[in-house]
This record gives C-alpha cells, structure tokens and sequence, in this order.
C-alpha cells in the first residue's frame, strides 16, 4: 500500500527577524517546508521545497509561483505570510484551494487600515477619533477641510503600509502638509488614515483563536520612539499590567478580534493605554515580528510558530493547555541604532557578547563597515538587536538594555570621492 504523502506548509516569505519559524519547521517530520523567497536570500535553502523568486518580487509572480507550488501537492497542504504586504497572496490561494484558516475576506481586508478602525468603531472598540483621507487632496485648504472635527496632534498614516513606514505625527494645523505630503509617498492605494493621538504606553496581545474562541498567549510591553515618526525600539515580556488593567487590555484585544471577524489563527493586536484605558491601534492577523515569538518561546516554553503551522494545516490545537500556560521568566529585545552615514566600524560586540547566555541568549548584527544607514524613521532602519532572559521582567530589561548600550556602531558622513554604496541587508533580514 502507498504511503499518504507528507503534509505542505507553504510559506510566503520569511520577512525580516522571523527566523526562528524556520528553525522550527524544518526539524518537524510531519511536513515539508515550501518557501516562496527571493533568490538571494540566505535561508531560503533551508527550505525542503525552494521557490525562488526575483529580486522585485511582484504579486503576480509570487501568486503565480506558489498556485504552482500547492497544486502540485498531492497530499494535506497550507499556506501561511508573515508580511501585510503578502496577506492578499495568501488569502487568495487560501480561497483558491480552500485551506485551512481565516477567512479569506478579512484576511484581504485587514490590509486596509480604514476598514478596520471603521469595524472597531462600529462594535463599538475603544479607539481615536479618525477619518480616511484621500492623498491626492490637491490643496492645503483642502486637506485642512477633510480633517475639521479631528483634534490635534493627528497621526497620519498610510492606509496599506507597515513596519511604521510613512507614520507620522502632525503637531498642529501648521504641520498638516507636510505631513500629508510623507504619509501619501508610502501609499499604493491613494489612501490616508488620520487618527487623533493616543497617549500612554504601547502595548501588543498575542493571541490563539480556533472556532473564535481567543486564548491570550503574551502580552507585550514596547518601547517606541514618539517624535514625528513612531518606530519599534524594544519589547519585553510579560507585561508589568498593575491591578485589573491586564483583565482589560485581552477584553479589548478579543473585542477588536470579533469586530473584524478573525477567527482563526494567530493574531498580534496593538493597542495604547491611555489614561481612559487600553484604545486599540490595530489587529495584525500573522505571528508578530520583531522576535517577539521567540521571547514568549523562551518564558512560557510555547512555540507560537508550532501553533501557526498546525492552525494552517488544519491540526487540533489544545486551547485549554494553552490558557493554562504560565511564564517562568521573562525575556526582551532591544535594538540598536545609529546616526545616518557610511558604517565605519562597529565596536563593543565581543565585550557585549561576554555577558551574555550562549544557550538562550543572543546578539545579532544586521549591519557591517561599508554599509549606508539612514536616521532611523521606520523599523527597518535598525541595525540590529540584542535578545535577553532575566527573573523578571525588569530583570530582562535592564540585562538588555546594558549589553545594547555596550555595542557603538560607528557612522561618518561619506568622504570626497568615496564610492557610492547602499545598505546591503545581512543574511539575517531581507525585505
């Protein structure tokens, strides 16, 4: 008698700092990993299946690409992205081939950041006061008009853009164009969210939903830059949530679930406490980046990735082993950065390195000499990053936070003559 053919989990590129899933999946025996990449990038032979995919990466090749993948799977297959610019390719093949997941329709249509705020609005999830604008608003009085009502300071964003590219804040009436101006060069839709700001400490929810019945995994305190650009410079786990206020933050988290329809999968849902209470930002219907899985691997024992690939396949998941899991410590991520320039060296690293736990521990560089590096504006402008344990969640921070200050990437304006260069990423991170 035949053998059933291996399962297919088909992934629609790895993204930047998710390499742990890859970690995890090829060492499992009950699947093959297929991986839709670029050609170049470093981990895309890790793959049991390699798609391979320009440089550009357009839609349709990506579509094209992985329809051919899947439909030459004979046996149980699914497909899982990590990026919100990959959703639409993943809910289109899930439709086509009807695998396991969320619906296809809102996975599409949570790429859109105007439908989701006017879904939180209507199930009545706490949140700013906001409006969708059009970016091609021809004259300052116009886009001064399509904003009465909102109350300064606005955040305005792009309405398909992520990793906080084209965010910005805008102070006054004074700074609307040219805020406007930034936020409509990253859109390909022609549209803009502008949101009145919320004020407090950022946090995420991970969350496990299976028959829209949501298990909260961690949740996640962040530090982030709150200028004109708003960019991700740290996480730690568990969040320090005094008296009731963590009962809160997952009621909001499952609100904002519901209100969109998401009904399965893993989800990474950001929210602002604010001096009212948690106000939801956004839900991001993927595992989170930013390592953030790795740190709830590391404090609760819970590959996150595991569930994801078992939800895609169809596989049970045990909700209630998962609500019963409790933290044994805590773990952080603190990234570095640098002032906009030539990389000419990077100093510290093996210093920094002494302190930390080889086994659990870890201090990446995404940049080396000869590198061009920008002021930091977006996420993907960080040069790296440094992941730490501790017996609690200060104890993690401050660890952190002291090898991250050890390390000095070391920049200096171009000199005269000096061959052009561009910032290359490391096999680490690609985008």
């Amino acid at each position: 008698m035949a053998l059933d053919p291996r399962a297919l989990l088909l992934l629609v590129r790895v993204g930047c700092l998710r390499e742990q899933a890859l970690t995890s999946w090829i060492s499992r025996t009950d699947f093959d990993l297929a991986l839709a990449e670029s050609s170049t990038a470093a981990y895309l032979r890790l793959a049991d299946r390699q798609i391979p995919l320009s440089p550009q990466r357009p839609a349709d090749e990506i579509y094209a690409a992985c329809r051919a993948a899947l439909a030459a799977a004979p046996g149980r297959k699914g497909v899982i992205g990590f990026l919100d610019s990959t959703l639409p390719v993943v809910a289109r093949l899930a439709e086509e081939f009807a695998l396991p997941g969320c619906s296809p329709q809102t996975l599409r249509a949570l790429t859109d950041k105007v439908w989701a705020r006017t879904r939180f609005a209507e199930h009545a999830v706490p949140g700013p006061g906001f409006r969708a604008l059009d970016a091609v608003a021809p004259t300052p009085a116009d886009r001064s008009a399509a904003v009465v009502g909102l109350r300064y300071p606005l955040i305005l964003k792009p309405a398909d853009s992520s990793a906080g590219r084209g965010v910005i804040r805008a102070g006054g009436s004074e700074e609307l164009d040219a805020a406007w101006e930034h936020a409509a060069g990253f859109t390909k839709t022609g549209r803009l969210l502008a949101e009145e700001e919320m004020t407090g400490n950022e946090i995420s929810v991970e969350t496990v939903t299976v028959g829209g019945r949501t298990v909260v995994l961690a949740c996640t305190e962040k530090l982030t830059t709150r200028g004109t650009s708003f960019v991700e410079l740290g996480h730690a786990l568990p969040a320090r949530l005094p008296g009731g206020l963590g009962a809160e933050v997952r009621s909001v988290a499952e609100a904002a679930l519901k209100a969109v329809g998401y009904d399965h999968g893993i989800a990474h849902t950001e929210m602002i406490l604010t001096a009212d209470g948690p106000r939801i930002v956004e839900v991001n219907p993927r595992p989170a980046g930013d390592c953030i899985m790795d740190l709830i691997r590391l404090t609760s024992g819970i590959d996150v990735y595991d569930l994801a690939a078992d939800l895609a396949l169809g596989a049970d998941v045990d909700l209630e082993a998962l609500a019963a899991a409790e933290f044994t410590g805590a773990a952080a991520i603190r990234f570095l950065t640098a002032g906009s320039g030539v990389v000419r060296r990077v100093d510290g690293v093996p210093e920094a390195s002494a302190l930390l736990d080889p086994a659990r521990e870890r201090l990446v560089l995404l940049t080396r000499p000869g590198d061009v590096v920008e002021t930091v504006t977006t996420n993907l402008h960080r040069l790296g990053y440094v992941v730490t344990v501790g017996a609690d969640t200060a104890d993690a921070v401050q660890r952190a936070e002291r090898v991250a200050a050890m390390v000095d990437v070391v920049t200096s304006p171009p000199a005269p003559g000096e061959p052009p260069a561009r910032r290359l990423p490391s096999a680490e991170c690609w985008t």
